[in-house]
């Protein structure tokens, strides 16, 4: 102090600017990080409320709001919590001094508060806690209180404990006998199945060893099976089975079942549950005896299948019974065959030349040597000159005493179902070229650009960006030429899905087609000058107006020119003529170039077909743009054909019909958008 009154005037006030300027910064940080803190409090999830310790709110965010009936800056705690109930989660009500936040006013302190809340706008259920907040000198400043609205959290708690009653309910009504047990063999779950099937013979059902003692247990051959080896003490081993066949004599009855064991782990592999699934098959076994006297009852009933049916004797597969289906089959092969009492008790091998030498007689005699049924799948025959296939099933048929009394034969007809096969693979197999060419074609500008970008960064290391300027430009201009061809063929592929799906739409308006169609030819003539191409352009009329997209009419017209251009050389020429056909209007591209065999006609406007590429040189592409074309046209009610003559040149003719249209869309009737790169994007495979 001292020093500072030894110091002139000037050098006291220059102090004092000095501090006051720092003071200035300090003051205007701690507003911003106030700001910043109050913004970050306003911007979180939870809601965030504080009071002063009289109770009146001081801040209050966005989430807090609302939550909160009454949330004004100045409003009292007691004025916001005026209106409004709430319930503890056992559905007491909360008295409003036990409120966490009237609590925090008396100095207490809340955490995860979980409560119900009801108030004239809305209910909820909220997790909150509340802090009391005090000065250097110990007394009680204000509160805050945190606001998490859990009624999400809460709501599906509910309901998964829903679920769970429903489940157990499910469980307790289904037929079979359904028990779950712990690690420890204590049953947590008996179905009703169960405790009906079960709790006459066991002692309780309270543990998986309570009812072992009293009980005998044998397997399906009559072998009796040790306690080790019961279906509980399997399942907590760790096995896992089905249709395990035993039968289980108990003092009060003998029961056979048939029982599934599963053994279930958590997240750590760790055994917590075992699953018994039970069936009480004792009736089923009594019956079964009824069921194959009833067998023979069955067979007679061939007549009513609707499947071609026929019975053969064993051993010597005598014709037993036929049903129309089949002998409409067997007419077909042998002309000689009128009825089916003809063919009743003939053997099979006189009906067909050579039968003992088939298949189908191999396939019979298996049957007899397996005695199992034998299937011989997509066998085809031609029928009044038709290729027609089935699948057929030979069945053994047994007696009581489980020998073979005859074979019954099934015939399926499975000929749409292999056609449709034979149709898909060959659409799999074009779809699969297709694949193959469209990676190629995508990564082909990829490479570019990125062999561009490792030329980019080799110059940025070395330092020698302003030496490659010359080189960089041309680099720059092969990336874009690359990234047009990338959108074309994304184009191409994104509008064809839209159009398979019926969401590619047109923008109809009534325009010159004549001129739309001139006006691309010349945007194109310094292009096709530069690779030594002519390109005329010719009409028999200077206006036709009708109904189309420009923009798509646009693409059309160049996909056809792009082709032109691909597949011409040098001195070549092309033409582009627009003529009056009648109720229609023609616009055609004629080239003298190679021209297209007439083998690969019928294909060229199928997706994802490309006439042979040895014949394209440098003429690459993913043979979907023609495709494309096909059906912009059509969409039109056009329609597009192609004359070729090979080595001579193509003219693709499109017929566009001359309506008009009432309503227009005006966002296309002028000038289309984007004129000069939509050339660039689809003649992207011919700039050079």
């Amino acid at each position: 102090m001292g020093n500072f009154e030894n110091l002139s005037i000037e050098q006291r006030y220059k102090i004092i600017f000095d501090e006051n300027q720092k003071l200035k910064k300090q003051n205007q940080k701690i507003e911003e990080q106030n700001t910043q803190l109050l913004d970050i409090i306003e911007n979180l999830s939870e809601g965030v409320m504080f009071a002063n310790n009289k109770g009146d709110f001081i801040n209050v965010n966005q989430e807090a709001k609302r939550l909160i009936y009454k949330s004004d800056i100045g409003i009292n705690i007691a004025d916001a919590f005026k209106n409004i109930e709430v319930f503890d989660m056992f559905g007491n009500q909360v008295p409003y001094k036990d409120f966490p936040s009237v609590r925090a006013l008396r100095g207490e302190k809340s955490k995860n508060v979980k409560i119900f809340v009801c108030h004239p706008n809305k209910e909820y259920y909220a997790e909150i806690s509340s802090t009391p907040i005090y000065n250097a000198n110990g007394d009680l400043t204000m509160i805050v209180s945190c606001f998490h609205d859990i009624t999400e959290t809460i709501n599906q708690s509910k309901k998964i404990e829903e679920q769970k009653k429903e489940l157990e309910a499910i469980i307790e009504n289904i037929a079979d006998s359904i028990a779950i047990f712990d690690d420890k063999g204590k049953y947590i779950l008996v179905n009703r199945a169960s405790r009906e099937l079960f709790l006459a013979s066991y002692k309780s059902l309270d543990n998986i060893s309570d009812g072992y003692n009293p009980s005998e247990f044998y397997d399906a051959y009559g072998e009796k099976i040790d306690a080790r080896n019961i279906p509980a003490n399997r399942v907590m081993r760790g096995e896992e089975f089905k249709n395990m066949r035993m039968i289980v004599k108990s003092p009060s009855k003998t029961l056979q079942i048939d029982v599934n064991g599963t053994p279930i782990y958590d997240s750590n592999g760790k055994f917590i549950l075992g699953v018994l699934c039970s069936r009480d098959m004792t009736d089923y076994f009594k019956h079964e005896e009824i069921i194959r006297g009833r067998y023979e009852f069955l067979n007679r009933m061939v007549n009513t299948f609707d499947l071609p049916v026929a019975r053969l004797s064993y051993k010597d597969f005598k014709i037993v019974d036929i049903n129309r289906k089949a002998f409409a089959i067997i007419e077909l092969i042998n002309s000689s065959v009128k009825s089916i009492n003809q063919i009743k008790g003939c053997k099979i091998e006189d009906l067909f030349e050579n039968f003992k030498k088939s298949e189908y007689y191999k396939c019979l005699d298996e049957v007899l040597k397996d005695k199992k049924i034998k299937y011989l799948n997509k066998k085809a025959l031609t029928l009044n000159g038709n290729q027609v296939y089935f699948n057929i099933i030979c069945e053994p048929v047994f007696e009581v005493n489980g020998k073979i009394r005859e074979i019954l034969i099934l015939i399926i007809d499975v000929t749409p179902e292999i056609k449709s096969n034979i149709v898909m693979e060959k659409a799999l197999k074009v779809q699969g070229e297709f694949l193959v060419n469209i990676s190629h074609e995508l990564k082909t500008p990829l490479n570019v650009i990125f062999a561009t970008a490792q030329l980019f960064s080799m110059y940025c290391n070395s330092g020698s960006l302003d030496d490659k300027k010359d080189s960089i430009i041309k680099y720059i201009a092969s990336i874009k030429q690359n990234s047009y061809r990338l959108s074309k063929i994304i184009n191409n592929i994104v509008d064809l899905s839209k159009i398979e799906a019926g969401f590619y739409k047109l923008n109809l308006s009534n325009n010159n087609i004549v001129e739309i169609v001139e006006e691309i030819v010349v945007s194109l003539t310094n292009l096709t000058e530069s690779k030594g191409l002519n390109i005329v352009f010719d009409t028999d009329l200077e206006e036709n107006i009708i109904a189309c997209d420009i923009e798509k009419i646009e693409r059309i017209v160049l996909n056809l020119i792009s082709n032109a251009i691909k597949f011409s050389d040098r001195g070549d020429e092309i033409l582009v003529y627009v003529k009056n056909e009648n109720k229609f209007v023609e616009i055609s591209v004629k080239d003298n170039g190679i021209g297209i065999e007439n083998e690969h006609l019928d294909m060229i406007f199928d997706r994802f077909r490309q006439v042979d590429k040895s014949l394209s040189r440098n003429a690459e592409g993913t043979g979907i743009g023609l495709s494309l074309v096909k059906s912009i046209v059509e969409l039109h009610g056009g329609n597009i054909y192609v004359e070729s003559e090979f080595g001579k040149g193509s003219k693709f003719t499109v017929r566009l019909p001359k309506e008009k249209v009432l309503y227009e869309n005006m966002i296309y009737s002028s000038n289309v958008r984007g004129h000069d790169e939509n050339i660039k994007i689809e003649l992207s495979d011919v700039y050079s």
